[in-house]
């Protein structure tokens, strides 16, 4: 069966939904002077810092080129610190900074917007259902 624009199949919907997010998000982070992705990285260091960049690239899914050149750019807008680990001098941990702490607080806020905006106008069982829903995806996909 042939799906017209009026009737979006569930991936249309899901990839028009994922850029749309990514867009607002980006443009909000964007004013806060944080990069497409560093949210991200923000995040994961909020959870556990000083964590290794294999442990980073394994967590973003990115590749280590592409991370090695956002720690740089972080590091250079004093965001983050690398540091070699102390018992293996080949490997170098990310730190927060006092800015980037400060920074996470923003994406937290944006995060909050972004998720207000997401389900307006739908009711709490409406939006209970959509998690579960969205749950069921991740998980056949995963």
């Amino acid at each position: 069966m042939v799906k017209t624009k009026q009737n979006n199949s569930i991936s249309q919907l899901l990839v028009q939904i994922c850029k749309l997010r990514r867009n607002k998000s980006n443009a909000l982070l964007s004013k806060t002077g944080i990069h497409a992705g560093q949210d991200i990285l923000l995040y994961h260091l909020s959870i556990e810092d000083g964590q290794t960049i294999s442990s980073l690239v394994d967590k973003i899914c990115i590749q280590h080129a592409t991370i090695f050149n956002m720690i740089d750019r972080m590091e250079a807008a004093g965001m983050v610190r690398k540091e070699k680990d102390a018992a293996d001098k080949r490997t170098s941990r990310v730190y927060l900074t006092e800015k980037g702490k400060q920074a996470f607080t923003k994406v937290a806020e944006i995060w909050k917007i972004m998720e207000a905006a997401s389900i307006k106008g739908l009711t709490t069982e409406q939006q209970q259902l959509l998690n579960e829903l969205l749950q069921v995806v991740v998980k056949n996909l995963s």
